[in-house]
């Protein structure tokens, strides 16, 4: 058991690493080398916890993934909220909260362009991206009462929240003007109401 948290660590050490070279350079610039260096292991040493780029790359992909569900969860603890409510707001917020950070708005755009030349990370993306679709479009579907499969107007709605969030969060990084997320939250949630 100690060994396992100790290869966890190991492997949480070279993913900051990884997004530390993110921030500075763009994705085909960081090489395992780069990588290497910056957590202070040989390359030999970062291959044996991640065997190939691509594998380094998933592992950053799920960590963000972990790191939004993580915001999520702690987005509403202590609000007084009802349940529909709260999904949907620990949604909205968890993952804007994400996109909004330039840190992750950067490493994100480099882990896109590396999804272009690569059909693997390209895929472990879409799946990204279409388990978000899925969150948002299944919140909707459970803010109508529906119980039912997701339809095409939950994944429609759920896509057009992601357009927003993204963009908002690539336009903050290229062009901040301080987007009050509250207000951008209460926007989005005025799409969700159905009358």
């Amino acid at each position: 058991m100690k060994k396992e948290l100790k290869i966890i660590k190991k492997k949480k050490h070279i993913i900051e690493a990884l997004k530390r070279c993110l921030e500075r350079d763009v994705y085909s610039q960081v090489s395992l080398e780069c990588v290497a260096k910056e957590a202070g292991f040989s390359k030999g040493g970062l291959r044996h916890y991640f065997p190939t780029r691509e594998e380094l790359y998933v592992a950053l992909i799920e960590s963000f993934f972990n790191q939004i569900q993580r915001d999520q969860i702690g987005v509403v603890q202590g609000m007084d909220l009802d349940t529909n409510d709260r999904a949907l707001i620990t949604t909205l917020f968890g993952i804007e909260k994400f996109l909004l950070d330039k840190k992750n708005m950067r490493i994100l755009i480099n882990i896109i362009l590396y999804g272009f030349e690569d059909d693997k990370i390209r895929e472990i993306i879409r799946k990204f991206i279409r388990n978000h679709l899925n969150i948002y479009a299944g919140t909707i579907k459970d803010l109508k009462g529906n119980a039912s499969e997701l339809d095409a107007e939950d994944r429609f709605i759920g896509r057009i929240t992601q357009i927003i969030l993204l963009f908002a969060g690539i336009l903050e990084y290229i062009d901040p003007i301080n987007v009050d997320t509250p207000k951008l939250i209460e926007f989005i949630l005025k799409m969700y109401k159905t009358d």
